[in-house]
């Protein structure tokens, strides 16, 4: 009778474990499942619709063949699926730099000094396309200061839009050529957005102010301003300032849609030359622009003012980039490492 109450307490007993264990498996296959899921897409760096082109660029003239791009829904005439282009401007390059590299955003347009530096540091993207050539100014409200020299003298400080940036390594180039030293200004660099620095050239609250178009040609216009003058060796007219990034998943994954944006890219470059009023237009009304469409076309059509796929002196931009120490990461000094096969240029 003490053997029989024991088996059946026994029995009770491992009723009860195999009831625990069913939950405990029960639990794990959750769990699991959980995990595939997130590996498989549930993260939310993925873009969820492939049917969706999704493109940033910022607010400045030098973006006016994308803007015409989109507008002109140029993409889909080389393109035979079905498609829908999101295409706005962003408040800043790093913003774009970012969503390009986590695949949120397929294509992106920014200067040329950070699209390279963060390719250079392991972003998931690379130059496909030059956009266009924008004239740099040195531009000052002092009269004493005609030249670099004497701006090294005065020891004041030098509005750029930030550290590295192409206006900072441009002065950098402008400095090496007419100085021997590329980084005669860094320690009076005073980082400044393009609008506060006009603003500052205005007020005098900025004495010289390194800025691209069209601010430096707003800032031209105001009295007892000028030029301070570097040679074309050290800023050769043409070369590539703005360029288009695209998304290493566009490139791997939609070749074909990938070679739609650079065919449209190219029809857009010839509509704003052929149309400028009419991209002049656009571009007021895209950016929301107080400025009239006639100075637009003025700024667009300026000599130094070019709109090309084909890129023009960055790879003797890197390279000097590189050799004076503007650079964290190493740089082989072949341009292939920054651009996707096929892309024109230098």
């Amino acid at each position: 009778m003490f053997a029989s109450f024991k088996y059946k307490m026994w029995m009770k007993d491992l009723v009860q474990i195999m009831r625990i264990m069913k939950k405990i498996m029960s639990l794990t296959m959750v769990a699991v499942m959980a995990v595939t899921m997130t590996a498989c897409g549930g993260g939310s760096s993925e873009k969820e619709d492939d049917n969706k082109l999704v493109i940033r660029y910022q607010k400045s003239i030098a973006y006016a063949p994308v803007m015409v791009m989109a507008e002109k829904n140029m993409i889909a005439k080389y393109y035979d699926k079905e498609l829908e282009v999101d295409c706005q401007v962003e408040k800043d390059g790093n913003t774009i730099k970012e969503g390009v590299s986590s695949g949120n955003i397929d294509i992106g347009t920014v200067g040329l000094p950070p699209a390279a530096v963060g390719i250079l540091s392991g972003s998931k993207y690379k130059i496909f396309t030059g956009i266009s050539a924008q004239p740099y100014s040195i531009v000052t409200n002092q009269k004493d200061i005609q030249t670099l020299k004497d701006l090294k003298d005065k020891n004041i400080q030098v509005g750029v839009l930030s550290t590295n940036s192409q206006g900072h390594i441009l002065l950098g180039m402008a400095a090496k050529a007419e100085l021997g030293d590329a980084h005669a200004f860094d320690n009076v660099l005073n980082p400044v957005d393009n609008a506060s620095g006009f603003d500052g050239i205005k007020s005098g609250s900025i004495k010289v102010h390194v800025v691209i178009s069209p601010y430096n040609f707003k800032e031209l216009g105001v009295k007892g301003t000028h030029e301070i003058p570097v040679s074309e060796e050290a800023w050769v007219p043409g070369d590539t300032s703005i360029v288009g990034i695209a998304s290493n998943d566009l490139y791997e994954k939609n070749k074909d849609l990938y070679n739609a944006v650079c065919k449209a890219l190219e029809e857009a470059m010839t509509y704003v030359k052929e149309n400028p009023e009419e991209t002049a237009k656009l571009v007021k009304e895209k950016l929301e622009l107080d400025d009239s469409v006639e100075d637009i076309v003025t700024w667009m059509t300026d000599s130094r003012s070019q709109y090309s796929t084909e890129l023009q002196g960055v790879g003797n931009f890197m390279n000097f980039m590189k050799d004076e120490g503007f650079l964290e990461n190493e740089y082989s000094g072949n341009l292939s490492d920054l651009i996707y096969d096929g892309v024109k240029g230098n």
